[in-house]
């Protein structure tokens, strides 16, 4: 019994294998499916020629194939999209840009505040400017006034040392100083003369030149001396003829009265010149802080400036 029943399985494991190869080529590969199906797949009828596994194994075979056919077009469709991706290097830039930027932000933020507070100082400054050249335009104004003022005041305060303390000692126009009368001519330019008819016009008034005796009157010459700004940007055109000449012969200065000492003398730093425009033979007075530094010399008869002429006062 045992023989027979291991007969039966072998015949019916013969039956299956012969059942398979059916849909086999004779090198191994599977028919074509209308050789496949044509060869009793299906029963006339129609009905299942296979059994259930082997429905399976075949739609397991199946399934692979699309499977491999799908991983092929996947595949073709990555190689084309790699393709199309944008190389690294040239996207480095970019991303430098970008992270300079994330990481720069606040200064590039600072920088456009900073330049937007230089463009409004600049307008301040600009208006600032303005400003400050208005204040000059009035303090020249204010200037301007307050000299002539000063002309004003010292013009009267000429007037009224006249009045006050001459009381009839020195002529009119003269004023009185210690003990002597002194008479200081006009600014105006067309009014100056040289040297000799400076002292011709203070002859015609009973006095002469001016003659500094000592350090004293020296002092008080340069303390009263009239302080008015003049047109002359030569300073010294705008000095004062006094009595002291240079002798020709003897080579030495002397007072128009022959009488005072020369020696003692109170000339400018590098004073007198022996040569070039501003030299010559007769002295002349040009305020200066330092009062023992005020005498300069002038040419006698082309050089014309203002006169000091000096009297003695009348006896009261």
């Amino acid at each position: 019994m045992e023989n027979s029943q291991s007969q039966s399985e072998h015949e019916e494991e013969m039956s299956s294998a012969q059942e398979i190869s059916q849909y086999f080529n004779t090198d191994g590969h599977l028919r074509s499916h209308r050789q496949a199906f044509g060869q009793g797949l299906f029963t006339k009828g129609g009905g299942s020629a296979l059994p259930p596994y082997r429905l399976v194994i075949l739609s397991l075979g199946l399934l692979n194939a699309v499977l491999l056919l799908a991983a092929v077009v996947i595949g073709i469709y990555c190689a084309k999209a790699k393709d199309l991706e944008i190389p690294y290097s040239a996207a480095t830039p970019l991303i430098v840009e970008m992270n300079y930027l994330r990481n720069h932000s606040g200064i590039i933020r600072a920088k456009v505040e900073a330049e937007a507070a230089l463009v409004r100082e600049r307008a301040s400054h600009l208006q600032l400017k303005l400003q400050v050249n208005q204040k000059k335009t009035l303090s020249d104004v204010l200037q301007k006034q307050i000299e002539t003022l000063q002309t004003e005041k010292t013009n009267l305060k000429t007037n009224k040392t006249t009045l006050e303390q001459n009381c009839g000692r020195c002529l009119p126009g003269w004023i009185l100083l210690k003990s002597s009368c002194y008479y200081f001519s006009p600014n105006e330019l067309l009014s100056r003369k040289n040297w000799l008819d400076s002292r011709v016009n203070c002859i015609s008034q009973g006095g002469d030149l001016l003659v500094i005796n000592n350090l004293v009157e020296q002092q008080l010459l340069n303390d009263n001396l009239p302080h008015v700004s003049s047109s002359s940007s030569v300073w010294w055109q705008n000095g004062y003829w006094i009595g002291l000449t240079k002798a020709v012969v003897e080579e030495t200065w002397v007072w128009v009265n022959n009488m005072t000492d020369a020696r003692t003398a109170y000339w400018r730093n590098g004073q007198p010149r022996p040569s070039g425009s501003q030299s010559g033979n007769c002295a002349a007075y040009y305020y200066f802080s330092d009062a023992m530094k005020t005498w300069y010399n002038g040419d006698c008869h082309n050089h014309t400036l203002k006169w000091i002429c000096e009297m003695e006062p009348n006896s009261t």
